[in-house]
């Protein structure tokens, strides 16, 4: 599967200290949330190497995913079984701060990759998004 990754700038490193931390939005069609000009990225992606956000909890190792709803339950003051229905994305944060409803993506896909996903489909304002693990994997990106 072909995805997309617009940027403001070229992007020369992935670290774990970005907005979402090591993880880059993906869409299947090119779309900026930047008003000027923005560099257009794709990586090729096998449908395995994703997990669509709602089937987190229903992966045959869902107890590895213990510990972060733990540590989501700290973040954000809520239950365990709230915390997996926020960050399978079946329920929403009751919070109007949207630095909280980012961090709940950066969970969502921490969950994918200790699953051993590289990616998880979520959904934003455009509709399907893809968050990546793009750490170490900057040569993937082809430019459009």
């Amino acid at each position: 599967m072909e995805l997309i990754h617009t940027s403001p700038e070229l992007i020369t490193e992935i670290n774990e200290s970005g907005r979402f931390n090591e993880f880059l939005f993906f869409s299947a069609d090119e779309y900026t949330m930047t008003a000027g000009d923005h560099v257009a990225y794709s990586i090729e992606l096998g449908d395995d190497e994703i997990i669509e956000a709602g089937q987190l909890f229903y992966h045959e190792d869902a107890e590895k995913l213990d510990e972060l709803v733990a540590e989501f339950c700290d973040r954000f003051d809520v239950d365990a079984d709230t915390a997996e229905e926020i960050i399978s994305e079946r329920e929403q944060l009751d919070s109007c701060d949207s630095d909280d409803l980012w961090d709940v993506q950066i969970f969502t896909a921490r969950a994918a990759k200790i699953l051993g996903f590289r990616a998880v489909e979520v959904e934003d304002e455009q509709g399907a998004a893809y968050m990546i693990d793009m750490l170490g994997h900057e040569k993937e990106l082809q430019l459009k």
